[in-house]
């Protein structure tokens, strides 16, 4: 037996509240998607006709196995990300664990100062860090110089060698205090009897950290990774503010190439084509994995 949906008993209610954010959605994000999907398949030019004569299908896609800069894009994307997350979590753990050993007056203002960068735009963070690796000028090279070290021995962003993770560095600094956020926030909801018990059973700091706080904190890793993973594969502003992709391509991420693709050689439709590609392997990387954790966790 079917059973209606009652307007008068409330049934409908929050269908009609989601209505407009689903509307906004389809708007804001279906629709310029399915826009992209569309060009991909065109050989479109900025400025030119969207017809049936520009029509290539899987052209574009076949174009991207052979192109040489696709992969370098791809690999020092997946680079940047591995590099960015993994520092992200461990600089981010280490300072959570430390300040929660303050005093409170002293942890909070602390954690306060250390969460000042994640208030700025990114492409400010990389406008920051390029002048603080100025050969010239650059704090960096000042401090370096009292160790005895020259620009020789870390060439910074110059060199093809060291500018991947100096754009790396530039992004811990930024993005750390949220992982410090997050952490200290699954730190503190852990029973403190947990800890006491392991402690009357004479496990020490690391060692209560290693079997209590780190299993605990496996859910809190994870969405860190997701939003980490996607924010870092899709990165732009703080590589271009600092490199622009160079020296050489050697920072040259994904997002950046679709960008010189499409507004400096003006081939959108082969842009898009990149930009597709980064989307599917983010999707690969990130949100399976997710889902698959989200299952097991549920089982």
């Amino acid at each position: 037996m079917n059973k209606k949906i009652s307007l008068e008993k409330g049934e409908l209610l929050p269908i009609l509240l989601m209505l407009p954010t689903l509307l906004i959605v389809f708007i804001v994000m279906i629709i310029p998607l399915g826009y992209g999907i569309v060009i991909s398949l065109f050989d479109y030019n900025v400025g030119s006709k969207l017809d049936v004569t520009a029509f290539v299908g899987n052209g574009n896609y076949l174009k991207l196995l052979h192109d040489p800069v696709v992969w370098t894009s791809l690999k020092n994307t997946l680079l940047f990300s591995m590099l960015a997350i993994s520092g992200d979590m461990f600089i981010g753990t280490v300072i959570a664990v430390l300040l929660l050993k303050l005093k409170s007056s002293m942890g909070k203002f602390l954690r306060a100062v250390f969460t000042m960068p994640l208030l700025i735009s990114p492409i400010i963070v990389g406008l920051i860090w390029r002048y603080v690796y100025d050969p010239n000028a650059g704090i960096l090279y000042w401090f370096l110089s009292l160790l005895g070290i020259s620009i020789d021995d870390f060439p910074g962003i110059t060199s093809v060698s060291t500018a991947l993770i100096s754009v790396v560095i530039a992004h811990w600094w930024q993005i750390t205090p949220f992982v410090l956020i997050v952490v200290t926030a699954g730190l503190v909801s852990i029973d403190s009897s947990l800890y006491e018990a392991a402690e009357i059973d004479g496990a020490g700091e690391i060692r209560r950290f290693w079997n209590i706080s780190l299993p605990l904190l496996k859910r809190v890793y994870m969405v860190i990774m997701i939003i980490s993973g996607v924010d870092t594969f899709k990165v732009f502003d703080i590589i271009f503010a600092l490199t622009q992709g160079g020296p050489a391509n050697s920072t040259l991420s994904v997002s950046i190439y679709a960008y010189k693709t499409a507004f400096e050689t003006y081939r959108m439709g082969y842009a898009m084509a990149i930009s597709l590609l980064a989307m599917m392997v983010s999707i690969i990387l990130f949100a399976v994995p997710y889902m698959r954790f989200q299952k097991q966790d549920e089982e």
